[in-house]
């Protein structure tokens, strides 16, 4: 796409250029290349100042945000180069807006998220409202009013969702298809930053839910003053594949939550809690899976740090900080025997044994095996084996199946119990606080998802928890003996 460019504090300046969409993971989306250099540009390559740029195409107005300069005549080139090469993260199209601008809307979809709408048809705690025609409302009738759920996220910011449906007209048939759509509101205006960010910690959201890396898109921004922008997708949304595949079943559905309490609940965990909900979100990645599992472990010990206080140290060990204290003992040094201290207290096996029980008792035993104790030792042990170098006992280290096992559990723990922090409960179900399995059977809402396929393949080998630590005693015990 062709065009002339210029920064946005600088419109005098304007450069010839073209720009075009880029591909890989790594790499941002937009590459904008210019015929000549502007002058006094605050960004030289290897030193990344985001810009705003401004561009007026033969497509219409253009705003590259996050625009930083990669390649250029100064610097790393010759100055007998011409070109220079800006690296974008954004596209807006419709208009020229700085980062600072006001919106008062912004609509957007994540893919399926029709699919979330509930009580939907696979929910098999509310089959009979289902069946009844009470509670859908995916598919309002022509002519009536969608339903949407609002949620309050503060004092002026709200956020909305509900169904939206569009028509495809042809020669001889007339196509209508049906979908929905967040919107978030305010009277007096956010920033394109504050968006962002709520669009995303709600497309991390469906991830977990759906069991599939997901992506805001097609976003379209009303500013306060009614002008319109969309900003432009550089690729098909992440999680296109799921929204088309068969069931299309999430774990959960907003008939099984408070939606106006769980969003804001959610919101305030993406923020607070950002190590833990990166290590929950599904991603298409290549990890190592022992490198994912320390990373699953931080997640869950800093969501336990989030939910409870770490126990109050014993009359004995405030007296052996009283002790370094007295004999001279820098601040520092007593501060990282207090940090120990704690964590004796409340070690990784007994923040993993109290994380359990928010799925409920038969939920944790029919997940994680009984006692829920052995997995737990097991875990926090083949943590600290990866994170401080030596073998654990019985060489459960190398077994492959144990690492994948480990890391596929504490996963699982972690979504649920974000969720569970969050507002979810299962209160739809026959005994609510379960949230997997109760009497000898499913307790989901949701059996069909792909979250509970990955949980069962967990609870399938629960039993070999015991096991493995038995084992891992035995090699103890005959070490000890030798």
């Amino acid at each position: 796409m062709i065009g002339l460019w210029w920064r946005a504090d600088r419109p005098d300046e304007r450069l010839p250029g073209y720009l075009e969409q880029r591909s890989g993971r790594r790499a941002s989306p937009w590459r904008l290349t210019l015929h000549g250099q502007f002058d006094d540009a605050p960004s030289t390559p290897g030193l990344v100042q985001y810009q705003t740029l401004f561009g007026e195409t033969p497509s219409g107005p253009f705003t590259l945000t996050g625009a930083s300069l990669s390649s250029g005549p100064s610097g790393l080139h010759s100055v007998a180069v011409k070109e220079t090469i800006w690296s974008a993260w954004q596209l807006l199209q419709g208009g020229h807006v700085d980062d600072q601008q006001p919106y008062g809307e912004a609509v957007f979809e994540i893919p399926g998220l029709l699919h979330w709408l509930g009580p939907t048809g696979l929910n098999v705690h509310m089959q009979a409202e289902v069946h009844a025609g009470e509670g859908r409302w995916d598919r309002p009738a022509d002519g009536e009013e969608p339903r949407r759920l609002e949620s309050k996220l503060d004092d002026d910011l709200r956020l909305t969702l509900g169904p939206s449906s569009s028509h495809k007209f042809g020669r001889d048939s007339d196509l209508k298809t049906y979908g929905a759509t967040y919107a978030v509101t305010s009277a007096a205006g956010v920033r394109l930053e504050v968006l962002t960010r709520v669009s995303a910690a709600l497309a991390d959201l469906h991830a977990i839910v759906t069991g599939a890396p997901m992506q805001a898109y097609n976003m379209r921004l009303v500013t306060t003053g009614e002008q319109v922008l969309t900003v432009v997708d550089a690729s098909r949304p992440v999680g296109r594949r799921w929204s088309r595949s068969g069931l299309r079943d999430p774990f959960l559905d907003t008939a099984e939550i408070d939606f106006e309490s769980f969003i804001p609940r959610w919101l305030g965990l993406c923020q607070d809690l950002p190590v833990a909900v990166a290590a929950a979100v599904p991603r298409n990645d290549r990890q190592f899976v022992q490198s994912k599992f320390i990373d699953t472990c931080n997640g869950l010990e800093a969501l336990a740090a989030h939910k409870w206080d770490d126990a109050p140290l014993s009359d004995q060990e405030e007296g052996l900080l009283k002790t370094l204290k007295d004999v001279g003992v820098n601040r520092d040094l007593r501060d990282a025997v207090k940090l120990t201290l704690r964590m004796r207290r409340f070690p990784l096996q007994k923040k993993l044994e109290r994380l359990a029980e928010v799925l409920g008792e038969q939920s944790a035993q029919w997940l994680l095996g009984h006692p829920v104790s052995a997995w737990a030792e097991l875990s926090a042990s083949l943590r600290n084996s990866l994170a401080h170098g030596f073998a654990m006992k019985g060489g459960l280290g190398d077994d492959d199946l144990f690492v994948i096992l480990a890391q596929q559990a504490a996963h699982q723990l972690l979504s649920l119990a974000l969720l569970q922090e969050a507002g979810y409960n299962n209160e739809r179900s026959p005994k609510p606080g379960e949230l997997l399995w109760q009497s000898g059977r499913s307790n989901a809402g949701h059996p069909n998802s792909v979250l509970f396929d990955n949980l069962e393949f967990v609870a399938f080998h629960a039993d070999r928890w015991r096991g493995w630590k038995a084992a891992a005693s035995d090699s103890s015990s005959s070490a000890g003996t030798a």
